[in-house]
């Protein structure tokens, strides 16, 4: 048998327990729907470089409809973020489920010894959410640009319209584009 005192103390620790549980589970639930609010509504790009994480917002994002855009098509998008990335590193660049979730384009742009070279794909719903991206001596990154298309239809039955571009300068600092 316990003593009066021992169920108070068992009925505070179970009291205390609960609140704890609460408190938890509710701050998760807090988490969740922001973390899955962010992925809904929230386009940008991680980039790692070294030991530094940035966040790149779009130059310009727009619903799937392209109805709603930021900044609004009649002004101009935003500036595009220098993240320099020094010639003999890499760069890994991810997206949020909210590019990844459809067909996306990726194109790096290199500085090489025989000009500018484009280095474009598309990249597979759902399929890649992390891409490595090297900066070498004789093919350096100077720039990042992500596509995401729209559902807008063009009379042909092609998509041809963006619904949002992420773009990043991405050369070292200090070096200049070769004229070739």
């Amino acid at each position: 048998m316990m003593s009066s005192g021992e169920k108070k103390a068992v009925a505070i620790i179970a009291l205390v327990a609960i609140v704890v549980v609460a408190v938890v589970g509710s701050a998760v639930g807090v988490l969740v729907a922001t973390a899955h609010s962010d992925d809904e509504d929230g386009a940008y790009l991680h980039l790692a470089v070294g030991d530094q994480l940035h966040t790149v917002e779009p130059v310009r994002w727009c619903d799937v409809f392209l109805t709603e855009c930021t900044p609004p098509p009649n002004q101009p998008q935003r500036e595009t973020p220098h993240v320099p990335v020094p010639t003999g590193t890499s760069v890994l660049l991810s997206v949020p489920s909210v590019i990844a979730s459809g067909p996306w384009s990726l194109t790096a742009l290199y500085a090489t010894p025989k000009g500018l070279y484009e280095d474009s794909r598309i990249l597979q719903s759902g399929t890649t959410f992390t891409v490595k991206l090297e900066s070498e001596p004789d093919r350096v990154l100077v720039g990042i640009t992500v596509i995401v298309p729209s559902a807008v239809v063009n009379a042909d039955g092609t998509i041809d319209t963006a619904r949002g571009a992420l773009a990043v300068q991405t050369a070292p600092v200090g070096f200049a584009v070769p004229a070739i």
